[in-house]
């Protein structure tokens, strides 16, 4: 989680070898219109990837050069706001190279262990991704229940006491007055 101030930019970097595979997914959890803006940089400073207020979003590259990559996360737009959202950078590690001692059963096997991996490290993101929205979502459930709730007790008082106020005209209205 990374706490990003009004007016505000923070900058991480990746050292990646040329041909590495990585990637960038981001999401902002609280704040304003839970939108950042987001720059992805390359050793030679060119720009692969960049988003103007976004709320999430996700960007695989493979490295064209090895290097210092370097993504921001800047808050600029935002006067008053911070914004606390969720990033993870992904580096792929470039498989082994497979030894020739080893049977092609084995280089097979070898290869669905390498994909699996990739595809749970897919859910265990997709998993982070859900939770960041159930939280998101189930804060805006909290607080629209609470207003609902204020409202019908606001309700409930403003029925009690036009009850009792009809009661009480209704009461007048049929008093009989003797003058004596």
């Amino acid at each position: 989680m990374l706490y990003l101030d009004a007016k505000a930019e923070e900058c991480f970097f990746e050292e990646l070898k040329p041909n590495q595979k990585a990637g960038l997914s981001f999401e902002v959890a609280e704040g304003g219109f839970l939108d950042v803006d987001v720059t992805l940089s390359d050793p030679s400073g060119s720009v692969l990837y960049a988003a103007n207020q976004e709320t999430e979003g996700r960007f695989r590259f493979s490295a064209s050069m090895g290097g210092n990559y370097v993504f921001c996360f800047s808050n600029a737009m935002s006067t008053v706001t911070p914004k606390v959202l969720k990033f993870k950078m992904i580096v792929v590690q470039p498989r082994e190279a497979d030894s020739s001692d080893m049977s092609e059963e084995d280089r097979k096997i070898k290869g669905m262990i390498g994909d699996l991996r990739a595809q749970l490290r897919e859910v265990k993101e997709e998993q982070d991704y859900m939770e960041i929205r159930d939280n998101a979502h189930g804060d805006i459930n909290r607080n629209t229940n609470r207003r609902v709730v204020i409202w019908a007790c606001f309700e409930f008082s403003l029925l009690l006491c036009m009850t009792v106020g009809q009661i009480y005209y209704i009461k007048r209205f049929f008093e009989v007055r003797r003058v004596i």
